[in-house]
């Protein structure tokens, strides 16, 4: 696999990850926050005391908006890494001595 376009990969980074959190955001508004969340813990066979809030939409946002940062990043930064250590890997295929 070739270059990888590092802003490309910080916007799919930050659309799942905050996509995911949408998700969540959707969830805790429609009242089923927290019996998804029981549900989840019991099927990792665990027992928590935490209790979903009320929902907040502001709160709500700022989730939204550090986790579209957060995913840009790893997104980009995974890019970034791909891209430094893509020609080792193109150097192993030609028959040098490092292979990846």
């Amino acid at each position: 696999m070739g270059h990888v376009d590092v802003n490309r990969a910080g916007i799919v980074g930050a659309v799942i990850l905050a996509g995911w959190h949408m998700a969540w955001s959707v969830l805790v508004a429609a009242g089923m926050g927290q019996r998804v969340m029981d549900f989840v813990y019991r099927l990792h066979s665990l027992k928590s005391d935490a209790v979903v809030q009320s929902f907040d939409p502001a709160m709500a946002g700022l989730l939204l908006l550090l986790t579209a940062g957060l995913g840009y990043l790893l997104g980009a930064g995974t890019a970034a890494m791909w891209n430094c250590l893509n020609p080792v890997c193109e150097r192993g295929k030609t028959g040098s001595a490092l292979r990846v």
